[in-house]
C-alpha cells in the first residue's frame, strides 16, 4: 500500500525500540500493570488514528520521558534524548505535511530514514555528545566511535551494538562475563538469581534474545551489587556510563534488527555507511567548535558551565543547519541554470570552501538518492491532470470516472486514491450539494492523511468546512485534531486555541461561507 506510516505507529515503534515498558516481574515506581495496559491501549488507538490525536500523542510522549528517567542514570541524557526525539518527530510531521508519497509503505519508511532521519540524527547526536561530554576519553565512545552501529562480519554474520557494549563493560570492569554476572569462590553457594543473570547475558551477547530495558538494567545493577559483595566494587561513575550505554545499545540493537527483518542486510549496510560518512564529514566542524569554545568553558563551573555549554551547542547546531540550507539552495540554483548537467567542479569546490564538506556532501548524497528513486510511470502527469480537473469549474462526474479508470490502467490508482473522492466531492460542492460532497470529502480526508503532502491544506480545510455545513460535530473535531496534529492551519481558527468558543465561531463562519472559487 502506498503510504507513510502513521504518526502513532512511529511513537508505538519508539516504545518498542527502547523496550521501556516493564514486564510483570519488574517493579517500576508509579507504573503498575494497569498503567501499562492503559498506555498500550492509548498507543494502539494512536496507531489507528482514533481518539484525541494531539492530546493523546502528547500524553504518551510525556509518559515516555517519565519512564526513561527511571532507567537513564543521568538527567542530562534524558533531556538530550527527548530533544533528539522531538527533532525527529518534527521532521516526520513536516514530511507528512509537505511531501506526498508514491512509494509503498516500506520504501516510504526507507525514504524517511535515508533522506530525513539520518542527516538530522547526526546533528542531534553531535549536539547531545557535546552537551553531555560523551566525547570524554573514558567512555564506550573512545573504545569504538561507532559502537552504536552493527558490524557486518565474514559469512554475513553481524555483531550487534548490545553485544559490543556488554563486552566493553566487562573489559572496563576488568573481568569476564561469567565472573561479572556470577562471581564465585570455591566455598560460595550457587545463587540462582546471579546464575540466571549470567545465562541471560550469554543469550543477549550471542544475539539469541533482546531483553526488555527493565530486565537489562536490573541484571547489571544486580551484577554491580554482586561485584561489591565479592570485594570488587565498580566505581559509581563507571556504573552510570555502563548503564547509559546499555540503554542506547538496546535501542540501536532493536533498530538494526528491524531493518534487517523488514528491509535487507544490504540496506542496513547502507544506513551504517551513511551514518559513518556523515559523522566523519562533521569532525572538522566539531574540532573547530571545540577549539573556540574550550577556553570559554574553562572559565565556568557548575550550573553556569552546563548552561553555557548548552547555549553554545545549540548555536553551533543552528549554524550547521544554516549551512545545510544554503548549500541546498545553491545546488538547486545550479541545477536550474544547467538542467540535466553535472555540477561544475569549480562551483562545488568553491561551495565546499565556503560551507564545508559536511553541508555540501550531505546535500549531494540526498540528491543522488533522490535520483535513484523510480517514480511510477504516469504518476506525475496524472497528478497534475487531477489538480487541473479540481480547479476547472466545468469538470463533470463522468470525467472523474474516466480519470480514475486511466489511473487504474496505468497502475497508479493506489498512489492517487485520495484524489478521486476529492474530485467527486468538488463536483458536488459546486452544485451546492453539500451532503453528498461531504461523504466524498470524508473518504478523501482519511485516504490523504499519509499520502497527499501539501495538498492536505486545501483538502483538510474543505473537509472541516463541509463538516460545519452538515453540522457534524464529531467530524469537525476530527478535522481540527488532525490539523493540529500535523501543523495545518484552518480558516477562521489559525493559531487560536481550539476552545469550544473558537471552534463554534469557525463553525458559524464556515457554515455560511462558500469557497467554490478557491477549490
Amino acid at each position: 500500500m502506498t503510504t507513510f506510516a502513521t504518526h502513532g505507529d512511529m511513537l508505538k515503534f519508539l516504545y518498542a525500540a527502547f523496550g521501556i515498558l516493564p514486564r510483570k516481574e519488574a517493579h517500576c515506581a508509579d507504573f503498575d500493570e494497569t498503567d501499562k495496559k492503559t498506555l498500550q491501549t492509548r498507543l494502539a488507538r494512536l496507531a489507528k488514528e482514533e481518539g484525541g490525536l494531539h492530546d493523546n500523542y502528547q500524553s504518551a510522549a510525556d509518559r515516555f520521558r517519565d519512564l526513561l528517567r527511571v532507567y537513564l542514570p543521568t538527567p542530562g541524557h534524558v533531556e538530550e534524548v527527548s530533544m533528539t526525539l522531538y527533532d525527529l518527530d518534527a521532521v516526520y510531521a513536516a514530511m507528512i505535511r509537505e511531501e506526498g508519497t508514491y512509494l509503498p509503505r516500506r520504501e516510504s519508511l526507507q525514504y524517511f530514514i535515508s533522506m530525513k532521519a539520518i542527516p538530522n540524527f547526526v546533528l542531534a547526536l553531535n549536539r547531545s555528545m557535546l552537551v553531555t561530554g560523551a566525547y570524554a576519553p573514558d567512555g564506550v565512545w573512545s573504545a569504538d566511535p561507532f559502537w552504536y552501529l552493527p558490524t557486518r562480519e565474514a559469512g554475513n554474520k553481524w555483531t550487534m551494538p548490545l553485544a559490543k557494549v556488554m563486552r566493553w563493560a566487562y573489559a572496563a570492569c576488568d573481568t569476564s562475563q561469567s565472573a561479572f554476572h556470577w562471581p564465585r569462590t570455591r566455598t560460595s553457594k550457587s545463587a540462582p538469581v546471579l546464575e540466571q543473570n549470567m545465562d541471560n547475558a550469554v543469550r543477549w551477547t550471542s544475539g539469541k534474545q533482546l531483553p526488555s530495558l527493565p530486565a537489562l538494567i536490573a541484571n547489571f545493577k544486580e551484577s554491580f551489587a554482586a561485584q561489591e559483595a565479592h570485594g570488587k566494587p565498580v566505581e559509581p561513575a563507571l556504573q552510570r556510563r555502563i548503564l547509559t550505554a546499555l540503554v542506547f545499545a538496546r535501542v540501536a540493537n532493536f533498530l538494526a534488527t528491524e531493518v534487517r527483518a523488514h528491509c535487507s542486510d544490504d540496506y542496513l549496510d547502507d544506513v551504517c555507511d551513511q551514518l559513518r560518512q556523515a559523522t566523519q564529514r562533521l569532525k572538522p566542524e566539531v574540532s573547530e567548535f571545540l577549539k573556540e569554545v574550550g577556553p570559554v568553558m574553562d572559565r565556568k563551573a557548575g550550573p553556569a558551565l552546563h548552561l553555557a555549554r548548552l547555549k553554545a551547542c545549540m548555536h553551533h547546531e543552528h549554524f550547521l543547519r544554516q549551512k545545510l540550507t544554503l548549500a541546498a539552495t545553491t545546488l538547486n540554483e545550479l541545477m536550474v541554470a544547467s538542467p540535466g548537467q553535472p555540477f561544475p567542479a569549480e562551483a562545488l569546490g568553491a561551495l565546499r570552501r565556503q560551507l564545508g564538506e559536511f553541508a555540501v556532501a550531505t546535500n549531494l548524497d540526498c540528491l543522488k538518492r533522490h535520483e535513484a528513486i523510480t517514480i511510477p510511470e504516469g504518476f506525475a502527469g496524472l497528478l497534475l491532470e487531477g489538480i487541473d480537473l479540481k480547479r476547472n469549474p466545468d469538470t463533470t462526474l463522468p470525467q472523474v470516472d474516466e480519470f480514475e479508470a486511466a489511473a487504474r490502467g496505468q497502475g497508479v490508482h493506489d498512489a492517487l486514491c485520495w484524489l478521486f473522492p476529492w474530485l467527486r466531492g468538488v463536483v458536488h460542492y459546486r452544485k451546492d450539494d453539500f451532503t453528498t460532497a461531504f461523504a466524498h470529502y470524508s473518504t478523501a480526508f482519511e485516504l490523504a492523511k499519509y499520502r497527499a503532502g501539501r495538498n492536505q491544506y486545501k483538502l483538510v480545510n474543505q473537509f472541516v468546512e463541509l463538516a460545519c455545513k452538515n453540522d457534524d460535530a464529531r467530524a469537525i473535531r476530527k478535522g481540527v485534531e488532525w490539523a493540529a496534529y500535523i501543523g495545518v492551519q484552518l480558516r477562521w481558527l489559525r493559531d487560536k486555541e481550539a476552545s469550544p468558543e473558537n471552534i463554534e465561531f469557525m463553525r458559524h463562519m464556515m457554515k455560511t461561507a462558500n469557497y467554490a472559487h478557491q477549490l
